[in-house]
């Protein structure tokens, strides 16, 4: 055991605030800033993923307030290796000027390697630096505690920060589940000993706060996949979280069992498998995969594929089976399709859409919905989180990663344990931690927060993403004028739309009178403005969506395309 080293304030009396940026109001996105004195360190930086289609592939948080302090932060410390807790990573490096030195997990960084190779980092260019439970680490005035937790990854840990008002306990993403398959229980023992310690703050996970009872193990999982595996006649494929490795592992058990060979179908679950491999996480016999080029090839009983995009992620290996567009696998009636996953909040319309897809194929479907014992999430339960805050024993409560709805519930939660000390604080909101025994928490300021979209790595302006909700609404309106040298119109004015009325509708009528109120608008404007682009730009625009907008009841966006002569 490595236990903490005592700290004291070498920051003066500067006071602790724990500064949420994403998590905190919503599932996913997560990001806090932990500050002290001329210190502040990162705990992990996640993206959110859209719930409509506007052309985005994640949004990440806002970075105002770590740009604002870019010269004092020290470190960004990871809890694992799930996008909505490294994701955003690249996108925060670019807005910082100094290397800073990102503290994880083994296999959370060899993800991170992935990411930053995509964003054009090179292999050295960003310093990564792994980390063990039960070690301690220094970041500027801070130092840090792993812990080892459970959760739906491997090498997932708690934190425990040694800060000028005492220890604050971090608790990621986590579960007790008692049964992992690799053997990696939470430590409850070293939770225990900061909790006979003391522990100042307790930051934990409210994700499943309305889940009663315990979490179910893993390893049960493996069990029920494995007998529908032994029952099936036919194909069967398992849809999944790609990033679970302990279920990967358990599947190529249950392949080898049951004299399958195994597919890995979808780019996300052959990169967690590669990853997964160079951190000693995940070995596969040699014999036992086989590539995706040769499964048209194979007896259907003889193969067990496990695909991605559970979420019914456009282009996922999932949707394109279901919609019989794949080009290297078509399903049969009969095949099997396991769906070993729940379906997050906001993808409920796109997931239930795939599974009738499914069902029209004459699939054989088995859900999360139907039989319970095929996934098993990586949040704790309520009686789970009852525990954690048992083994802490805080002296002040914050609950993270949730919806308000979900930190309100946990916070009351906390309260029926005996907490007396406790806050529900959203993204933005600056909480500080009190320094005496008397003291209470208590929200000292505001910080812009906000998301930020992207799209093949790049960052989308704000102004983008609302013309394309516009343009989704309401269509666009394109106005092609030609004037002559002195101003007047010298062509009728051309006019075509798309989005804005179907032809049936009198498209062709609408648009002919929208051409006739510009070229009156460009007669009656007087000459100074007729000169000027802009100025003719802007009359054509608002005469032509005057007349749009009386006869359909629609504003769309109007451009105009003007050429003099």
């Amino acid at each position: 055991m490595s236990p903490l080293p005592p700290r004291g304030p070498s920051n003066g009396r500067s006071p602790l605030r724990i500064v949420p940026l994403g998590g905190l109001g919503e599932i996913g996105m997560n990001c806090m800033a932990l500050e002290q004195g001329d210190d502040v360190v990162l705990v992990d930086c996640g993206v959110t993923f859209p719930t409509t289609d506007l052309g985005i592939d994640t949004y990440h948080p806002r970075f105002d307030y770590v740009v604002g302090h870019k010269d004092r932060v020290r470190a960004v410390v990871l809890t694992h290796g799930h996008e909505d807790h490294i994701g955003g990573l690249p996108y925060l490096l670019a807005h910082l000027d100094e290397d800073v030195p990102v503290y994880g997990p083994a296999h959370a960084l060899e993800l991170v390697k992935h990411r930053l190779a995509e964003h054009g980092y090179g292999d050295d260019e960003v310093e990564l630096i792994p980390v063990a439970p039960r070690k301690t680490y220094e970041a500027g005035s801070f130092s840090f505690e792993p812990i080892r937790v459970t959760h739906s990854i491997v090498d997932a840990v708690a934190l425990a920060f040694r800060t000028s008002a005492g220890i604050v306990v971090h608790t990621g993403d986590f579960k007790l589940d008692p049964t992992p398959p690799d053997g990696e229980l939470t430590d409850e023992a070293r939770l225990a000993e900061l909790g006979d310690e003391g522990v100042s703050l307790l930051l934990s996970d409210s994700t499943n706060v309305d889940s009663p009872g315990r979490s179910t193990s893993e390893l049960s999982v493996g069990q029920t996949l494995e007998e529908i595996v032994t029952r099936a006649k036919t194909r069967v494929i398992i849809g999944m979280f790609a990033s679970n490795v302990q279920r990967l592992a358990m599947l190529a058990k249950v392949a080898m069992a049951t004299r399958r060979r195994l597919c890995l179908l979808g780019r996300s679950v052959q990169a967690h498998v590669r990853a997964a491999e160079i951190c000693g996480r995940l070995k596969f016999p040699s014999d036992l995969l086989v590539p995706p080029e040769h499964l048209g090839s194979m007896p259907r009983d003889r193969v067990l594929i496990i695909a991605s995009g559970t979420q019914a992620e456009r282009m996922s290996a999932l949707v394109r089976l279901a919609a019989g567009t794949h080009p290297l696998l078509r399903l049969d009636p009969g095949d099997v399709v396991v769906l070993s996953s729940r379906i997050i909040p906001g993808n409920d319309r796109p997931v239930f859409e795939m599974m009738g897809d499914l069902l029209r194929m004459g699939i054989d479907l088995k859900t999360w919905l139907t039989d319970r014992g095929v996934h098993a999430s990586g949040h704790a339960h309520r009686e789970e989180q009852t525990r954690m805050i048992e083994l802490c024993r805080p002296r002040s409560f914050v609950p993270v990663h949730g919806t308000l709805h979900h930190l309100m519930r946990h916070a009351a939660l906390a309260r029926e344990v005996g907490v007396s000390d406790v806050l529900v604080a959203e993204n933005g909101e600056v909480v500080e931690l009190p320094r005496g025994q008397g003291d209470k928490l208590a929200k000292a300021a505001r910080v812009t927060v906000g998301k930020v979209a992207t799209y093949g790595g790049d960052e989308l302006p704000d102004e983008v993403i609302r013309e394309r909700a516009q343009l989704g609404r309401s269509g666009v309106v394109m106005v092609s004028l030609v004037l002559d040298r002195r101003g007047a119109v010298a062509a009728p004015p051309r006019i075509v739309q798309r989005g804005v009325v179907d032809q049936e509708e009198g498209a062709s009528e609408v648009m002919r009178a929208a051409a006739i109120a510009v070229s009156r608008a460009v007669a009656d404007t007087d000459g100074r403005t007729r000169t000027s682009d802009e100025g003719v730009t802007e009359v054509v625009r608002l005469a032509a969506r005057r007349v749009i907008e009386a006869k359909t009841g629609r504003r769309p966006i109007v451009m105009v395309a003007l050429s003099r002569i």
